[in-house]
């Protein structure tokens, strides 16, 4: 219950996104409807004035023909069903002084030619390139940018004029051009191979405007949510740091104080080895509180990459075995021991001693901390062609997924309940692992829960 306490406002605020994003779907599915109507629409104005371009183009082509002339007397042949009829005309014909019942009259020519083209099939008066060219015109004064494939059936009869890979089992679209008991039944049907691509097309930017701005929300809000998270962590970690900090700092206060006390009130009766002991104790905890406040301080400046490395040549098993000779002692006044195995070579490297052997006893106090009873700890030197490789396992309490998901972050310390059990301030591993990128390396961990932890360093050789 906790825990869908804990998600639910991700869970309604993730809704409200989702929510939001399938209306605005929605709204460009129903916007995409009416681009098909009017698409629709457009169309059927489309076949609707077909007939009238068509008998508009078959007639200039008619009249290009006639105006075909010269000085001369011509003649044009008109070819039908019903027989075949010769017009002639002369090109230098004036008006007919004796009215128009002689000569020729020039609108009933053209009168005469509209009835003979509306009887014949359009077979015979347009070529498919040509009605194809028709079609795309008239599609385009209705602002449609997309071809049809396109038949056209008079009296029941597919013709040739047919348009190239046109099947009929896609037509969608059937219109009558023209009805009549005494002429032909003409027919045009289409379809569109890329219509739903060019209706899809029309709504295409709103459409990712959409889906931009919705996935710009959602990244928004779970980077919000996860950095929210990530905040409340380190404020947790934060509040333990700085917890583990004031006791770090009280205790060798207290001790100091002590020791200060006793030399205040009995300094006139003791001997010199009595005040040299209290004396001893002041230093060594003033030690203490000043390698603490150097730890912070190191990674203060990390933070504001104010610490540069006094690079100089080093020699890499000498920092290590400084590093475990410094801890034997302690592990051996709890029962245990430190193994240290180097193998045969040159440890020579370009890198900052001092840091780095600050590194490197952090790793070992921090396995020796973490091993119950008496602590075991395996630390091993060897090389490869182009790298040296540093291992530190011990066999102590291990860590469990949750802890070695953090355990190089900033704080962040692998204690639980009382966080006083194990001494130090979780900045240990972290600065392990600046200190190892800065020298060019790179820290690798493996960890099995009430096994022991191994953390290998691969630093790279340099010439």
């Amino acid at each position: 219950m906790s825990k869908l306490r804990k998600h639910a406002l991700t869970a309604v605020l993730t809704a409200a996104v989702l929510g939001a994003l399938l209306l605005q779907l929605n709204l460009l599915s129903g916007e995409l409807e009416l681009q098909k109507q009017q698409f629709d629409s457009d169309v059927s104005a489309t076949a609707s004035a077909i007939n009238e371009r068509v008998r508009l183009f078959v007639k200039r082509k008619s009249t290009g023909a006639l105006k075909q002339s010269t000085s001369s007397d011509s003649t044009v042949t008109l070819n039908t069903p019903m027989g075949t009829t010769t017009l002639r005309w002369s090109a230098t014909q004036g008006a007919n002084p004796y009215g128009s019942g002689f000569g020729i009259d020039t609108n009933m020519i053209s009168g005469f030619l509209d009835d003979f083209q509306s009887s014949l099939p359009w077979e015979t008066l347009i070529s498919s390139s040509e009605m194809d060219s028709v079609l795309e015109s008239e599609l385009r004064v209705h602002g449609i940018r997309t071809m049809p494939k396109w038949a056209v059936v008079e009296n029941g009869y597919l013709n040739s004029l047919i348009s190239d890979a046109f099947t009929t089992d896609k037509v969608t679209y059937n219109f009558v051009l023209a009805e009549s008991f005494f002429g032909p039944t003409r027919q045009l049907l289409m379809y569109f191979p890329s219509g739903k691509f060019y209706l899809a097309s029309r709504v295409y930017l709103n459409l990712f405007v959409t889906l931009l701005f919705s996935t710009v929300i959602l990244f928004a809000f779970f980077s919000v949510q996860r950095q929210g998270r990530k905040q409340k962590r380190l404020a947790a970690v934060k509040s333990d740091f700085i917890s583990n900090m004031s006791h770090e700092f009280k205790t060798p206060l207290a001790t100091i104080s002590l020791a200060v006390d006793a030399l205040l009130r009995n300094g006139n009766k003791m001997n010199v080895e009595q005040m040299q002991q209290y004396l001893g104790i002041i230093k060594s905890e003033n030690k203490r509180m000043n390698a603490q406040m150097e730890s912070v301080l190191q990674m203060s400046m990390m933070d504001k990459e104010e610490l540069t490395l006094t690079m100089a040549p080093m020699d890499v098993e000498a920092c290590l075995r400084e590093a475990v000779e410094h801890f034997k002692l302690s592990a051996e006044q709890r029962q245990g021991w430190i193994d240290l195995s180097c193998d045969a070579g040159d440890y020579a490297m370009e890198g900052d001693a001092i840091q780095f052997k600050s590194a490197l006893t952090n790793l070992i106090d921090n396995a020796i901390k973490y091993s119950l009873d008496a602590p075991q700890i395996s630390v091993k030197l060897d090389h490869s062609n182009d790298q040296y490789i540093i291992k530190v396992k011990d066999r102590g309490i291990g860590m469990d997924e949750d802890t070695k998901r953090q355990v190089f972050d900033r704080f962040y310390r692998a204690t639980k309940g009382n966080i006083h059990d194990v001494k130090g301030h979780g900045l240990g591993l972290s600065f392990v692992k600046e200190i190892v990128v800065k020298h060019g390396g790179s820290i690798q961990m493996e960890s099995t829960l009430h096994v022991g932890t191994t953390f290998t360093l691969v630093l790279p050789k340099t010439e």
